[in-house]
């Protein structure tokens, strides 16, 4: 007599297959589950983490008040002034840079005793951004240091008070070391 094999497997093979089964299933849900973790975080840390993503500073205040920011923006145009805005391209060894602001009206006079203030932040970082006076040293010039150390593009805004009505200028800079 020839012996047969059982096709069915036995009761215990089954429950070792299934226990295999379970144990593969979880373990694929949990390996997804931190791939899944792993790229959240990732994606976390990019997003806070990089200085170049930064919000310019008071951006929320600015655009909730856009009219009188606009106007600002436009006054001394509509006066009638010309504002230059230097930078110096030269920085000394701490890395600042002088930061002059020239106004004059319209007939060409010189425009003393306003309140001029800088707010300064480099595009690449603008999280890090540094306010700063510029006091007067007459002829219509308004000087003041600021920390500049890094090449790039760099933003100037300059508040004017003391005008009349409020007054803002915005400049773009690149600079190079």
């Amino acid at each position: 007599m020839s012996s047969k094999t059982d096709p069915t497997p036995s009761v215990e093979t089954q429950q070792k297959d299934e226990r295999r089964a379970k144990r593969f299933y979880i373990s694929l849900v949990l390996l997804l589950f931190a791939i899944q973790s792993t790229i959240l975080g990732t994606a976390l840390k990019l997003a806070i983490g990089d200085p170049a993503l930064a919000v310019v500073p008071d951006y929320h205040q600015a655009a909730l008040n856009w009219d009188t920011s606009h106007r600002a923006s436009l006054a001394s145009d509509r006066l009638g002034w010309d504002v230059d805005v230097i930078v110096s391209n030269i920085s000394d060894a701490k890395g600042q840079r002088a930061i002059s602001v020239e106004l004059h009206n319209q007939q060409g006079e010189a425009l003393d005793d306003l309140n001029v203030e800088a707010m300064i932040y480099r595009h690449a970082d603008a999280a890090a951004f540094q306010a700063i006076d510029l006091p007067s040293t007459g002829g219509g010039r308004y000087l003041g240091m600021a920390s500049m150390p890094q090449q790039g593009l760099w933003q100037v805004e300059v508040s004017i008070g003391g005008a009349g009505e409020p007054m803002t200028l915005s400049r773009t800079l690149e600079l190079e070391n």
